[in-house]
């Protein structure tokens, strides 16, 4: 029996699928407007600047990054939504389906350990020094950017496993597919920002954060939109065969 044709708790692998867009909200809201991560500040920002910062928004960056912390499964949660449709794509290729549920589980790392290095910057910044604070703010941004390729390795066979669907119209559409695979190969760029303190491939310049973070960010939006339509298709052409 085609896992196609195999029952399947539909409505376990949709609340799994929104997890993506309610992820994507709380990573604007928290980690972004009350972590003041829009945009960061500069790499060449001196490290009382940086001190001032976590003092004068203290509570709400704990705030910001407490719940950047616990709501990052979600993105491991949406990469198994992910995993199951490309199942139901291609039932023969598990390779691809393994590598892209590993790429978000190691995402979901990417942003749950740089949040709770923020938020240990935040838990007494009146009694550290700023040159600490600043060390701390660093690391955050090295291990939030330069760990691209934990999700590299998820885009990349995502995207491979959906081109492969030879339906007339495929679950996901194509442009998706080779939208997700060079989001993909834009994503190493981030590396530079262990490079240049400012500019454009720094961690707030142009192409790292304006460019960079927005596509990104995109491609969550789009893949959740075309996953979500996927499961209520194959959810009713299960019912018609049937």
């Amino acid at each position: 029996m085609s896992l196609i044709n195999r029952p399947v708790p539909y409505g376990h692998m949709r609340i799994c699928a929104w997890t993506g867009p309610v992820l994507l909200v709380v990573l604007i809201l928290f980690w972004g407007v009350l972590g003041y991560n829009i945009p960061p500040y500069s790499a060449a920002a001196p490290a009382e600047t940086i001190a001032a910062h976590f003092r004068d928004h203290t509570t709400s960056v704990r705030i910001g990054m407490l719940f950047t912390m616990g709501f990052s499964v979600f993105y491991l949660v949406w990469g198994v939504a992910i995993s199951r449709l490309m199942e139901v794509i291609s039932p023969s290729n598990a390779m691809l389906c393994t590598l892209q549920t590993w790429g978000a589980g190691l995402t979901t790392l990417v942003i749950l350990l740089p949040a709770s290095i923020w938020l240990t910057a935040a838990f007494r910044p009146d009694e550290l020094d700023p040159r600490l604070i600043q060390l701390l703010y660093d690391a955050g941004w090295l291990f939030f950017d330069c760990a691209f390729s934990a999700t590299v390795l998820q885009l990349v066979p995502m995207g491979m496993a959906f081109l492969a669907d030879t339906r007339s119209r495929p679950l996901m559409p194509k442009w998706v597919s080779w939208y997700a695979i060079w989001v993909g190969c834009m994503l190493p760029l981030l590396g530079l920002i262990s490079v240049f303190k400012s500019g454009p491939f720094s961690r707030n310049g142009l192409i790292n954060y304006w460019v960079e973070f927005p596509i990104f960010f995109l491609f969550m939006l789009l893949v959740s939109i075309y996953l979500l339509a996927a499961i209520t298709r194959i959810e009713r052409e299960e019912s018609t065969a049937v």
